[in-house]
């Protein structure tokens, strides 16, 4: 497979070479694909937010919300008991 890089780039590659960091140009390649294909299964992926983030972005939990929630939630399991379709 051939690629083609600008000027800047085949120095930086070069130096990266050349200082010893790898063995050959194949290499710094292979390495920028991995850090590539990790850098987009991070933000596909992202962890989930804490407590104090969902408190930051959501404000704080409403007890009736919660309440309303638990019944829909009820709702759903006892019709999915009666082999209905919500």
């Amino acid at each position: 497979m051939g690629y083609a890089l600008a000027e800047e780039q085949r120095r930086y590659v070069a130096g990266l070479v050349k200082a010893g960091r790898f063995s050959n140009q194949s290499e710094v390649v292979r390495e920028a694909l991995r850090r590539m294909a990790a850098q987009d299964l991070a933000y596909l992926s992202p962890p989930p937010l804490t407590p104090a983030q969902v408190e930051a972005i959501y404000g704080s939990a409403d007890p009736q919300a919660e309440q309303v929630g638990h019944a829909a939630f009820q709702a759903l399991r006892a019709a999915a008991h009666k082999g209905a379709r919500p």
